[in-house]
């Protein structure tokens, strides 16, 4: 049976339920109901009001895969929201899906527009991540403005008979909230530490000023050395970053609830699970402890959002790790990338319009097994990550005219130490488009750090740094989801340590999960230091 056939007796079934969730100030509002038939309805909750057009659910039983023409096409599902207050409202539209779900959202294909101009595309759902997540970020409505959303979704084209029979429910959130108390920690933050203004060219240099010439070797500038709080824009605003060696964006939030194990292969890495460490090809897989019930986990501020939320990178058990074995780390395992490398779709953090990474299961497997496992979830946002693989080309500008040598826009953009500098650096927090089927901008509640954050951070190539980042721990050297180049039948991806570097997929690096967190409520106490570390409850 030919492939095009097989499409076509494919059989699903996809309900989309609506609920709408309104925040004002502390207080919370959940309204849920359920219409039979085509009919309006209106949900009012708080200053919001949302109307349905044609009632919350949408049906498409005994569908067959479509092409984007033809999902485009489908009735779409319309929801207009009105702001009936007096002030701003600020709102998130999500979807939450169902964990009885048997469809995987990578067959599943979306297009959400708005009338104000907005118009997301032809998207993968999975492309946003997985659990709940954001379809639309942080938007404003005046006092008695409307905005009205038209949502498309279709079963992929290239579905097949893995996806018969399958189901998938979700539900539409739109979630209002006062701007002002969502910048709580924002606020903190800022009263905290003195905004940095950065001196020019300063990403050509490491934090501590160190740079390399081309003709000498490594060198230092005392005129760049570069440590506190810094802003750049990013895709939901103004994002502020903490740079260097700073010691004063300390955070402690969530907890082990249980014993955590972890799997040692043949080697010294260490994986998630048994069976991950058999996937990796290890004849033998030991079970290790990584953390004990109870056991507080320390997290790094990389930045506060332009959105409000905290972006924070995993920082060990301890709030001051010393990296002397697994346990007292900054990490929750070490493994390989990917476990193929001789095709430049292996640098995507999922490849293949979907397919997850091995390092990406890795991380998924780790906080399902933990924070998404318990009451932490709910302060834990389906956050922006992007794995850029854009600018994909064949290069000769980096000196090695007779390879065959294929470089990312991030190498472009982060590798100028190979020209001389001809060039700036110039680290970026807004996710490039791009039009391979591998990388891409996403929507996840665990992810890895980016190569331009490991920049933004006090991290650059060639020299050594010491910028909050890296303790020096040459054991400990972890992977960042920013493809590099693709070169000698490889692929490699930028990974920090002292420095900023690229490697093969298929080397043994560190896992290293940052999530962002909101913090409606600011922080329940400290000023980010390792003696008063600021904790979210």
């Amino acid at each position: 049976m030919d492939k095009t056939r097989k499409k076509y007796i494919v059989l699903v079934i996809v309900t989309i339920v609506i609920s709408v969730i309104a925040l004002i100030g502390a207080s919370y509002a959940l309204l849920t109901m359920t219409i039979e038939g085509d009919k309006k309805i209106t949900l009012t909750a708080g200053i919001l009001k949302v109307d349905f057009e044609e009632g919350d659910n949408i049906n498409l039983e005994n569908t067959a895969p479509m092409t984007d023409t033809q999902g485009q096409k489908t009735t779409p599902y319309t929801f207009t929201i009105t702001n009936t207050g007096n002030i701003n409202a600020y709102y998130h539209v999500s979807l939450e899906e169902e964990a009885t779900n048997t469809l995987a959202n990578s067959y599943l294909k979306m297009r959400l527009t708005n009338n104000q101009g907005y118009d997301s595309g032809v998207v993968k759902v999975s492309s946003y991540g997985t659990g709940t997540f954001n379809i639309k970020s942080e938007e404003t409505l005046e006092p008695e403005d409307t905005v009205t959303y038209t949502l498309w979704m279709w079963l992929d084209n290239d579905a097949d008979n893995s996806a018969q029979g399958k189901e998938y429910k979700s539900k539409i959130v739109v979630t209002s909230y006062d701007r002002e108390q969502k910048s709580l920690a924002l606020k903190q933050i800022l009263e905290d530490n003195e905004l940095q203004e950065g001196p020019e060219d300063m990403f050509n240099y490491a934090s501590n000023g160190n740079y390399l010439d081309m003709s000498s070797g490594p060198q230092n500038n005392p005129e760049y050395v570069t440590n506190g709080l810094y802003s750049i824009e990013d895709e939901d605003g103004t994002s502020y970053y903490f740079r260097g060696n700073v010691n004063n964006n300390n955070v402690q939030f969530g907890e082990y609830t249980s014993d955590y194990y972890v799997y040692q292969g043949n080697n010294t890495n260490i994986y998630q699970s048994e069976s991950s460490c058999t996937e990796a090809g290890n004849s033998s897989c030991t079970q290790v402890k990584l953390a004990s019930a109870g056991d507080k986990m320390y997290w790094k501020i990389i930045r506060i959002n332009g959105d409000g939320s905290l972006r924070l990178i995993y920082n060990g058990t301890s709030a001051n790790p010393d990296n002397s074995d697994l346990a007292h780390s900054y990490v929750v395992g070490i493994s390989p990338y990917n476990l193929e490398y001789n095709d430049s779709k292996y640098t995507g953090y999922t490849y293949d319009n979907g397919t997850d990474s091995f390092i990406k299961k890795e991380v998924d497997t780790w906080y399902k097994n933990t924070l998404g496992s318990s009451g932490y979830d709910s302060k834990v946002i389906g956050g922006r990550f992007c794995s850029d693989s854009s600018g994909y080309k064949k290069d000769t500008d980096y000196g090695f005219p007779s390879m065959n040598f294929n470089v990312f826009a991030s190498y472009d953009r982060l590798g100028q130490l190979a020209t001389g500098y001809t060039k700036e650096n110039s680290p970026t927090l807004k996710c490039p488009v791009t039009s391979e089927s591998y990388g891409g901008s996403y929507r996840l509640k665990a992810g890895l750090i980016t190569a331009d954050e490991l920049v933004l951070g006090g991290e650059n190539s060639g020299v050594t740094t010491d910028s909050y980042l890296n303790p020096g721990d040459s054991e400990m050297y972890y992977w960042s989801m920013t493809p590099a180049v693709f070169d000698y039948g490889g692929a490699f991806v930028w990974y920090g340590f002292d420095g900023l570097v690229i490697d093969g997929v298929g080397g043994d690096f560190a896992v290293r999960p940052v999530i962002n967190v909101t913090t409606e409520n600011g922080f329940t106490s400290g000023d980010g230091t390792l003696e008063n570390i600021y904790v979210i409850s």
